[in-house]
């Protein structure tokens, strides 16, 4: 620090002080000791004058002295004048001042206004910013090693800009961007250097951003410390990076993330430091702190479609050790309940193929029948996950088969049974025209595609999501359905500022080789409306209908949504969303003239476990004659409680 300016803030600080005796002695106590006396003075007041160019609030944010109160001063905090504080924040704001381009900035006086009635003081300190330091140009060394896109990806991450101030923390931020597009690249012994120039005239300068790449290198020795209870071959098995492999810095850091993703390790830390020998392969060490295994919690809810509900889950995160999971859940609501067991094989023979097994007893009342399901499941999924932060491009493909042996129960609605139109659905389904009742056995082999590039699919702002479904029950397998579904879906989410605007458009389709009644299940059947799609309608609403107007459902469907997020203050958004969609009973039968459409705003509010929703839909185009329950719809809106997007 400049020795005048250092001399300065002594006299300063000494006319300050005198005069504050002057005015009939000091303030003494410190914040947050003892009990308020007749010498503790609150900070009424905290005005900074002569700062331009910058934000204020971001200089009193760093300071110790602030004001007393908030947003509501009755419930804000009460803050004491302290003398050593504020000598301390005169330094502070040489030094904040200095970082953000300023390096001749000075505090000139403080002025203390003391009341004795309010035991108030405000305080004033005057500053002299002095001339800026401008940026002339930028220019890099060293980078040539790179390809061009990547080049112009160091290009995007220089935060140093030419014909604006020089602000220390844009130089550090550049000087780690531009070294991790080095490092991502395999350069993992290279240095990078910001180094600064004269300039065309006295107070402007110029910038060199320097690297030093060296040789590309590999990953070395990956040691594994403190993993109790895995294998040291089963927590490789787990990482993004093998010995061998080319260095890549976002794998160390995608490596700590699976693991901690994982659950079964309190405490993870990946290492992966360059040797002293350049260009040698670089050693990787994981230290691991096992957590303990048993985890219970016990989650209440509400939603507007199901009420209230809680969920209870025990799970153990090192089933049989091998880091296995084992989940067992107890659910109830008034739209579903039952329990339902998982194990978790995370790395069958160690291919990267996990192996899930599960087994349910699930009972659910839905508006169109209710079913009990009896039996399990086995999925094999296999996941590739790409990530180039240089880029900025990342993607998650993966690929399941999932083998369902279930027994169904399950009874149509009351509405349905007493429809007279629906009596020959009835005996075609192979249900009791009395009870509308039907059992059966469900042996089916289902087929997932999915990718994924959203960093955050609760709450994307970015990136799409495309994936395919396809389902085959009967034909080679035995069982008592026959049919094939195909399904297909994908959004799409784009930020403009920060706005951020979702597509999504999805449909499915159900064949059989004999009749459709006959083959597919009345469960399987598909019904659109409700909170995360057609949001005009209630669930099971948008179906073909009996001539008496109840919902049967159909084996075509299709459903689009569009919608605009805004910010609006705090931690609420705002939303505009439109619905279009429609089911048909045939297979393949899509008719887009026919689409229903709702529109509606919606309010969220941003939690850590993502936004809780409101949303009011309108049916611009009504289902004339639908049935609810029994009797005629007049409604043409719906109001749905959720948490997370809907979609």
């Amino acid at each position: 620090m400049d020795p005048v300016t250092v001399r300065g803030l002594g006299r300063c600080l000494l006319c300050a002080c005198l005069a504050w005796a002057s005015a009939g002695g000091a303030a003494t106590a410190q914040e947050g000791t003892g009990a308020p006396d007749a010498r503790r003075l609150k900070v009424r007041s905290l005005d900074i004058q002569g700062v331009s160019g910058l934000d204020v609030s971001q200089l009193t944010g760093v300071l110790a002295t602030r004001e007393s109160g908030g947003l509501l001063p009755f419930l804000g905090k009460d803050r004491y004048y302290n003398p050593r504080q504020l000598q301390a924040d005169l330094y502070r704001i040489i030094a904040f001042l200095s970082d953000h381009g300023w390096p001749r900035a000075r505090v000139t006086s403080v002025d203390l206004d003391r009341d004795e009635e309010a035991k108030a003081v405000d305080v004033t300190v005057h500053v002299d910013q002095g001339p800026p330091v401008i940026i002339d140009k930028v220019e890099t060394f060293g980078f040539d090693v790179l390809e061009p896109r990547d080049q112009e990806a160091v290009q995007q991450r220089i935060s140093v800009v030419a014909g604006r101030r020089r602000v220390q923390g844009d130089v550090r931020n550049t000087r780690t961007a531009t070294l991790a597009v080095l490092q991502e690249r395999g350069y993992a012994y290279s240095t990078v250097n910001v180094l600064e120039g004269e300039g065309t005239a006295p107070g402007h300068v110029s910038l060199y951003v320097i690297a030093e790449p060296g040789p590309q290198a590999l990953f070395g020795t990956i040691t594994v410390r403190g993993n109790h209870g895995v294998s040291d071959g089963r927590v490789k098995s787990l990482l993004s990076m093998k010995e061998g492999q080319e260095f890549r810095i976002s794998r160390v850091v995608d490596t700590q993330r699976r693991l901690y993703n994982r659950e079964i390790f309190q405490f993870v830390s990946v290492n992966a430091e360059p040797t002293s020998t350049v260009g040698a392969p670089v050693p990787v060490n994981v230290v691991l702190t096992q957590a303990k295994p048993m985890r219970l919690s016990i989650t209440p809810g509400y939603g507007s479609e199901e009420k209230a509900r809680i969920t209870t889950t025990l799970r153990h995160l090192n089933f049989f050790g091998g880091a296995r999971t084992a989940l067992a859940t107890v659910r109830w609501s008034s739209l579903d309940r039952g329990v339902r067991l998982n194990v978790e094989e995370p790395s069958l023979f160690r291919r990267g193929v996990s192996m899930s097994v599960g087994a349910q007893y699930w009972y659910a009342d839905e508006p169109a029948y209710r079913s009990t399901t009896k039996g399990g499941r086995v999925t094999f999924a296999k996941q590739r996950e790409r990530s180039d932060p240089v880029r900025r491009r990342q993607s998650l493909t993966t690929l399941s088969v999932t083998v369902v042996d279930e027994y169904e129960d399950y009874t149509v609605s009351e509405e349905a049974l007493n429809d007279p139109d629906f009596y020959d659905d009835l005996i075609a389904l192979g249900l009791n025209p009395n009870t509308g009742r039907g059992k059966g056995q469900l042996l089916a082999l289902a087929v997932d595609l999915q990718r994924n590039t959203t960093p955050n699919l609760i709450d994307a702002k970015g990136g799409y999501l495309v994936s395919a479904h396809v389902e085959q029950a009967g034909n080679w397998m035995p069982g008592a359905y026959n049919y094939t579904e195909y399904t297909a879906e994908m959004r799409k989410y784009h930020t403009f500022g920060n706005i951020v605007v979702a597509g999504k458009a999805r449909a499915g389709t159900i064949d059989a080789p004999g009749l459709l009644a006959a083959d597919v299940p009345f469960f399987k059947r598909y019904f659109l409306g409700g909170s995360s799609g057609m949001r005009g309608w209630g669930r099971f609403e948008v179906s073909p209908l009996t001539l008496s107007g109840n919902p049967i459902g159909g084996h075509s469907m299709f459903e689009g949504s569009a919608e605009v997020r805004v910010p609006a203050f705090a931690k609420f958004a705002i939303v505009g969303f439109v619905d279009a969609g429609n089911v048909w009973y045939e297979t393949l039968d899509f008719h887009f003239d026919e689409l229903r459409v709702d529109v509606g705003p919606g309010l969220r509010y941003l939690t850590p476990i993502g936004p809780v929703r409101v949303d009011f839909g309108y049916q611009l185009t009504r289902i004339e004659g639908l049935l609810v329950n029994g009797e005629l719809e007049p409604r043409r809106w719906r109001i749905h409680f959720s948490v997370g997007q809907a979609f």
